[in-house]
């Protein structure tokens, strides 16, 4: 019911994001000056997300105030306050969720027409995850998270060589050390990537690892009579502690099955040589992987299935036989990953077998608005781009809930399975 003391106005909504956890819905009340005067304190109103078990602000809310009003909060974007730089946008409604989904699928249907191959992790990308927490204007921003709530982490296959980092790469590997992040395996793709990925280990000594190998999907293009012995090369390096992306990719097909297959053979026989941990694409392929994998079992060194998002009973095979298995955002998401976290409750998938990736920028840990807690909120308000290594923490979280541990728990023991897995070497940095 309207109240006739104040006319009809048409109302705005504003999300306001990157909060502290501190922060009350009268604290926002008297930054914004909404209680100045008896119409705004009418017109006007505040809902703070906050967390149910602890009342504490999960980092975001939204303001609802006349059109009017609407213009000035706006140009506060990016002000400080308590000592975070605010993010002030426009917020989302459904019919623009609607139809950012509608233009997402029509342009998706467009370029399935093309024949050019695209990377990709199957159909669980970004989705709507930014309608709760658009990234921040500016890519300077760096994650404040209290002591006890940083893990040492490793991310055990990041895309860094994506031309959506190309020119932050500074910024994102900043985040990721602020958000515990401490080592990052990097995965080629591409000839061209693999070489950069290697650069950037070089030139990020004992933070940045190389993984060197053809993707599937580009094995048409960019592999030949050469590419072995060019691959080979890098891989000699300290810097390279895997073999991959490599694998069989049987739900595109971008690359005819027996150019993939002859590829991934030669890569795994290239692992086992240098004995350098092998990350394994698959994609409706199971039991063609492993056929692949059973002619060399007795000399592998370990096998990661990289971005795994299959099910419990491949699950099952791969622990089987010794494999380990790359847990990404996919994890999080509230309706595709929950098969995987029933995997993990159940003990399908054992902790000790599990290798962490954020895979960015693809693979966003949806976490549901109503699940969020306020350190991943945090990380993702923190992404410049669409995922970013320092949301590596929010997996940790999803599989310690789980498993009913603690966080940190989760964290020690991935981190320690991870260095076991890729070797890591520490590189002494001459300047002389």
């Amino acid at each position: 019911m309207s109240n006739p003391g104040v006319a009809e106005t048409a109302k705005k909504r504003i999300y306001v994001g990157n909060l502290g956890t501190n922060v009350t819905t009268e604290d926002l009340t008297q930054l914004f000056g909404l209680g100045a005067t008896p119409y705004l304190r009418q017109s006007c109103s505040v809902d703070l997300a906050t967390c149910e078990k602890t009342g504490k602000s999960k980092n975001f809310a939204f303001v609802n105030v006349p059109e009017h009003v609407h213009s000035e909060l706006m140009n506060l974007n990016g002000i400080e306050f308590y000592g975070r730089q605010l993010v002030i946008e426009e917020a989302k409604t459904k019919s623009d969720d609607d139809k950012e989904n509608k233009d997402k699928k029509e342009k998706k249907t467009f370029r399935g027409n093309t024949n050019t191959a695209k990377r990709g992790t199957g159909n669980f990308r970004r989705g709507n995850n930014r309608k709760w927490g658009p990234r921040p204007k500016s890519k300077f921003n760096l994650p404040t998270l209290e002591p006890d709530q940083i893990f040492h982490l490793v991310d055990g296959g990041v895309n860094l060589t994506n031309p959506k980092f190309h020119q932050n790469m500074d910024f994102i590997v900043a985040r990721a050390l602020a958000a515990g992040v401490q080592k990052m395996v990097i995965t080629g793709l591409k000839m061209n990537g693999n070489k950069s990925a290697v650069v950037m280990a070089k030139t990020r000594p004992n933070i940045l690892y190389a993984a060197v190998g053809i993707h599937p999907h580009f094995v048409k293009d960019d592999w030949n009579d050469k590419s072995a012995d060019i691959l080979e090369e890098m891989i000699k390096l300290t810097e390279c502690v895997a073999v991959g992306e490599c694998g069989l990719d049987f739900k595109r097909d971008y690359s005819p099955r027996d150019i993939q297959e002859a590829a991934f053979r030669k890569q795994v026989q290239l692992a086992i040589r240098y004995q350098k941990a092998i990350l394994v694409h698959e994609r409706d392929s199971h039991q063609a992987i492993l056929d692949v994998l059973k002619d060399f079992e007795s000399s592998l060194p370990p096998v990661v299935i990289h971005c795994f998002t299959g099910t419990a009973e491949e699950i099952k095979t791969y622990v089987e036989r010794g494999y380990f298995i790359g847990i990404t955002g996919f994890v999080c998401k509230e309706k595709h990953g929950q098969a995987l976290r029933d995997a993990i409750k159940d003990g399908t998938l054992p902790l000790n077998r599990i290798i962490v990736q954020t895979n960015a920028p693809y693979m966003t840990p949806n976490t549901p608005r109503d699940e969020i807690d306020p350190v991943s909120q945090t990380l993702l308000d923190h992404c410049y781009s669409d995922n970013e290594p320092c949301t590596l923490s929010i997996i940790i979280r999803c599989i310690a809930k789980c498993l009913s541990q603690e966080p940190r728990t989760i964290a020690d023991e991935c981190t320690e399975t991870a260095m076991k897995v890729f070797r890591f070497q520490k590189t002494e940095v001459n300047f002389e």
